[in-house]
């Protein structure tokens, strides 16, 4: 996936609009194939996520809305504008930092943090 992502950046920063979304959109298939396999179509892999907790009910909208961004790129010639190329990046972004990055973040700093004290009884 980092391969993936430092090329959608490069083609982001040639100023393309097109190949980013399709990059994007393969990202989030990737995603979602790693999480629980390449059971079918997005829609199949997406209920499947929010199934598993994975993602919610509001994020399977947004993530079918940056999906279609990158359909339409890819099969539509659709050209999104500026502001649009940035949204779906920071759907994605979002979604692999949620996914990858927190969890392990996460797991490091409950490591890392003392316990609370255990309170005392009073008789």
């Amino acid at each position: 996936m980092r391969d993936v992502m430092a090329e959608v950046y490069k083609s982001l920063d040639a100023n393309n609009r097109r190949l980013p979304m399709m990059g994007a959109r393969t990202l989030i298939d990737m995603l979602m194939v790693d999480k629980v396999g390449d059971i079918g179509t997005f829609t199949e892999k997406l209920k499947k996520l929010e199934g598993l907790g994975v993602i919610s009910s509001r994020n399977l909208e947004v993530l079918a809305v940056a999906l279609d961004v990158g359909n339409a790129a890819a099969h539509r010639g659709h050209a999104p504008k500026d502001d649009e190329v940035n949204a779906v990046m920071d759907i994605v972004e979002n979604l692999l930092h949620a996914v990858y990055v927190l969890p392990k973040m996460a797991e490091d700093l409950k490591r890392t943090t003392p316990p609370r004290p255990s309170r005392k009884q009073i008789p």
